[in-house]
């Protein structure tokens, strides 16, 4: 019950001190704290002169305030947003306004803004936020900290507001905002804020423009080395294009006479009509190349620092093939069993990132589920790449399972650093751990096969 009302107090503050920071400048700020306390000092006004200070600070915040009112304009925003960007790293993106006026405008300050989201109550308490391990006692117990986190990751990203110092009248300015994306999946934009503080330079008045958008955002990806690896070629029924098509299909090869016993469906009915007499077409099954890329979701009482490794890594991977015979399928499930297929004539990496981009991970144990997918389709593959989130029994079990499979098998275990690891397990079954806090270091020693 107390977690409760602390939780819903904690939105109100959270919405408070959010409208403080859209409205109020630094200095603003300085003098809504210098008014109280000279308030309390200055009460008395024969033994202190406060209470001046407390009217004249109370009086300039009043008339900056006023002017807010007084704010008129006509804006139209434009974002000129690129197709995607990636985790952590900075990216750039244009934005056009258009001043509709007939009076020039300075000063401006334009404020991005992505969609605010609170986490239910059942997120924000069974969110584990890795910062907590540096907050005093009081801030753990209470959460605060961790609730303004937790906000700040649905948003999923940081915008700096700009500074336009003057845009003509009747006229468009074309500007850059930066833009830091914090977590993967879809940013949701929500609207811009055009401020001015003028006269004093403490109270913004402000024209919000509803301007919805949004911007995928994609795993962040490390230096992997390319998927040279020694499997066989392995049969797949209808050729490449069975990955991509529904149905019996083959590669077509060239024309014959018909036997006794050609489906109908395979006569050329062209070459029929011209030479009259039937001709039907002649297909080749195909062999080539079929890499495995098993993708573990089952987080539990892992962080999802280790998910998010998880995920880069897979991304990793997937850029780095680079066989134009080969194809590569991302396998996992979630609500359901998964299987994407990238390669030749079929989806390109850039179909898969945006995969991985929205893949969640699981609470519930699912390696059964895995172990059975892998199972149905490991006669196609050549190699298969399994990347694991922890090494428990039933993870265990399909390391076993897997390894009995008839092809090349390699495991990678992400794991924190302070994790300890089964010695024996990893040297048996050759499992390649990669540490959170050395990550790329790890994969520039990693020889796939």
């Amino acid at each position: 019950m107390l977690r409760r009302l602390l939780f819903a107090n904690f939105k109100l503050v959270y919405r408070f001190n959010h409208w403080l920071r859209q409205r109020f400048t630094s200095t603003g700020i300085l003098i809504l704290l210098i008014i109280p306390i000279a308030g309390i000092f200055g009460f008395d006004t024969r033994s202190t002169l406060s209470f001046q200070i407390f009217s004249i600070t109370l009086i300039l915040l009043i008339t900056s305030m006023s002017f807010a009112l007084f704010f008129k304009g006509k804006f139209s925003i434009v974002r000129k947003l690129p197709d995607y960007g990636s985790v952590g790293t900075p990216l750039n993106y244009s934005c056009v306004i258009a001043n509709k006026n007939r009076t020039a405008k300075r000063s401006l300050v334009v404020i991005d803004e992505l969609k605010t989201q609170f986490p239910t109550m059942h997120e924000f308490s069974n969110s584990k936020d890795p910062q907590d391990k540096n907050r005093n006692r009081f801030d753990r117990f209470i959460g605060y900290p961790r609730l303004v986190n937790a906000i700040q990751k649905l948003r999923g990203g940081s915008i700096k507001a700009i500074t336009v110092d003057y845009i003509a009248e009747q006229s468009v300015l074309e500007t850059s905002i930066e833009l830091i994306p914090l977590r993967r999946g879809y940013l949701q934009f929500d609207n811009t804020r055009i401020a001015q503080a003028k006269p004093l330079g403490l109270f913004q008045s402000q024209k919000i423009i509803d301007n919805k958008d949004r911007l995928l955002i994609l795993p962040k990806i490390y230096k992997t080395p390319g998927l040279n690896l020694q499997g066989k070629r392995a049969y797949q029924h209808g050729g490449i294009s069975n990955a991509s098509i529904v149905g019996d299909s083959q590669e077509f090869i060239s024309l014959r006479d018909y036997n006794p016993g050609d489906p109908l469906r395979s006569i050329h009915w062209r070459s029929f009509a011209k030479l009259n007499k039937p001709i039907v077409k002649e297909y080749q099954d195909e062999y080539f190349t079929r890499y495995g890329l098993v993708l573990d979701t089952y987080l539990l009482n892992k962080s999802e620092l280790i998910f998010e490794d998880a995920v880069s890594i897979a991304a990793s991977l997937m850029t780095a093939q680079k066989e134009q015979d080969a194809l590569l399928d991302l396998m996992f499930v979630g609500d359901n069993a998964y299987r994407f297929t990238s390669g030749r004539g079929l989806a390109g990496a850039a179909n898969i990132l945006e995969i991985l981009a929205c893949v969640e991970p699981v609470y519930e144990s699912n390696i059964k589920e895995v172990e059975s997918m892998v199972r149905q389709v490991s006669h196609e593959c050549s190699v298969l790449i399994c990347i694991l989130l922890a090494l428990d029994e039933s993870r265990t079990g399909l390391i076993k399972e897997l390894s009995g499979l008839n092809i090349p098998v390699k495991f990678l275990l992400l794991s924190d650093s302070n994790e300890e690891t089964q010695g024996e397990v990893l040297k048996k079954y050759d499992i390649h751990v990669l540490q959170h806090d050395s990550l790329q270091q790890d994969l520039d020693t990693l020889w796939i096969m």
